[in-house]
């Protein structure tokens, strides 16, 4: 067992900030996102062809660079939690969490036992088990209104970290897809918080990239942002360097 105990801990008093990654396949990828001032970083299995084995290798880079390694599932299946989780992930991000049956699923086989049922690796596990139960991080996405409705009842769930709104794919079911001003998703965004509040659990929001939105959502009790994709940050530079550079080229036309 290696003792990390350096690593951001998800806290309703500050906001954690971090990269998602979806092109990283070597572990340089964490070294800069820790360089860049990032809390933590989520790898993304759910929108990529990213292997479990590029996973842990990431999530091993990015704690010993002091971030807080999330894995974003494809799915509810066992099979990707409890190998994320022995790959080397803080935490796991699981979409489409609908119901409190989700939930008790999802934390069930995240959790050792007394609170679940995840099973044991390797000798001398006891005092890892205390270690790692303690620092794991479950962290459910609400991407639907179903979802929402239900937030109070799942954030209560014992073992849930955080609820984690999806913003594009909430506002795509409820048929306003981007429109994160609109005051239904404004109001789902209060729900969700109020639900956190209460039963002292963290309130994350991935999708949104404007910062006077994101002002806002914080003020609201946002304290997890999903800062981006490291292929969408990158391209955002490039396109923004690229057409600076071009303007060179326009001069040595203009002569």
């Amino acid at each position: 067992m290696v003792r990390q105990t350096v690593l951001p801990k998800l806290n309703p008093d500050r906001l954690t900030i971090s990269l998602s990654m979806a092109q990283a396949r070597t572990a340089d990828y964490p070294l800069m996102a820790a360089a860049a001032g990032f809390d933590a970083v989520s790898i993304d299995l759910q929108h990529t062809v990213t292997p479990l084995e590029t996973a842990s290798m990431l999530c091993i880079a990015a704690a010993g660079a002091g971030l807080l390694p999330l894995v974003r599932v494809p799915s509810h299946s066992a099979e990707y939690l409890s190998r994320a989780l022995d790959g080397g992930a803080r935490g796991i991000i699981v979409p489409h969490v609908n119901s409190v049956d989700d939930a008790r699923r999802i934390v069930n086989v995240c959790r050792f036992p007394r609170v679940g049922s995840r099973g044991v690796v390797g000798p001398s596990m006891g005092e890892a088990m205390t270690f790692c139960e303690g620092e794991t991080v479950v962290a459910l996405m609400l991407e639907s209104p179903n979802a929402i409705a239900q937030a109070d009842a799942i954030a209560a769930f014992p073992g849930v970290d955080m609820l984690l709104i999806g913003a594009y794919d909430l506002t795509t079911e409820m048929g306003i897809m981007g429109e994160f001003t609109h005051p239904r998703f404004r109001r789902a965004i209060d729900t969700a918080a109020a639900a956190c509040k209460v039963h002292g659990k963290v309130l994350g929001l991935a999708g949104v990239a404007d910062l006077g939105q994101l002002a806002e959502f914080v003020a609201a009790g946002v304290r997890f942002i999903s800062a981006g994709t490291d292929a969408g940050l990158f391209m955002g530079a490039a396109i923004q360097r690229a057409a600076a550079l071009q303007m060179l080229a326009i001069q040595i036309t203009n002569h």
